[in-house]
C-alpha cells in the first residue's frame, strides 16, 4: 500500500521555477502549483496543505507577503510557509518573517536545502 503524500501548495509565477519544483518534489509530495495570490486563495478553500512554498514577487496586485498575512488571519491552522525570493535584501526577510514565514530563502535554492526544510516542517507538524 502506498503511503499518502503530503500536500504542498507552491505559489510561483516563474515557469522555470515551477518546473524545477515539479522535478525535485513530485515523486514525494502531492503538489498544487499556482501562479497568483488569487489562485492560491482558491486552492486554500479546496484543499488542506501541510506546507506552502511562496514566492514573494507575484503578479496580480498582491504578493507573497500579502498571502501569508491573509493566511494568518483567515486560516488559524494555515500551512507552514516557506518564503522564497530572488530579492536578497534584509528588508525582504524581515517582512516575510513578520508576515508568518517559518523560513526565508533566496533563489536559486538547492534542492537538498528545500527538501530538508520541507521534511523538518512536516515532521514538526505531524501532518
Amino acid at each position: 500500500m502506498d503511503k499518502q503524500k503530503h500536500r504542498l501548495l507552491i505559489v510561483e509565477d516563474d515557469i522555470s521555477s515551477q518546473q524545477y519544483y515539479t522535478i525535485i518534489l513530485e515523486d514525494h509530495y502531492d503538489l498544487e502549483i499556482v501562479s497568483t495570490v488569487a489562485e492560491a486563495k482558491k486552492a486554500l478553500v479546496n484543499f488542506k496543505f501541510c506546507v506552502a512554498i511562496i514566492d514573494i514577487s507575484l503578479p496580480g496586485g498582491e504578493n507573497g507577503i500579502d498571502l501569508m498575512k491573509f493566511m494568518g488571519e483567515k486560516y488559524p491552522e494555515k500551512p507552514t510557509c516557506i518564503a522564497l525570493t530572488a530579492h536578497a535584501f534584509p528588508q525582504n526577510r524581515i517582512e516575510a518573517m513578520e508576515a508568518g514565514a517559518a523560513e526565508f530563502f533566496t533563489k536559486p535554492i538547492m534542492s537538498g536545502v528545500l527538501i530538508d526544510s520541507l521534511e523538518k516542517h512536516i515532521k514538526a507538524l505531524g501532518c
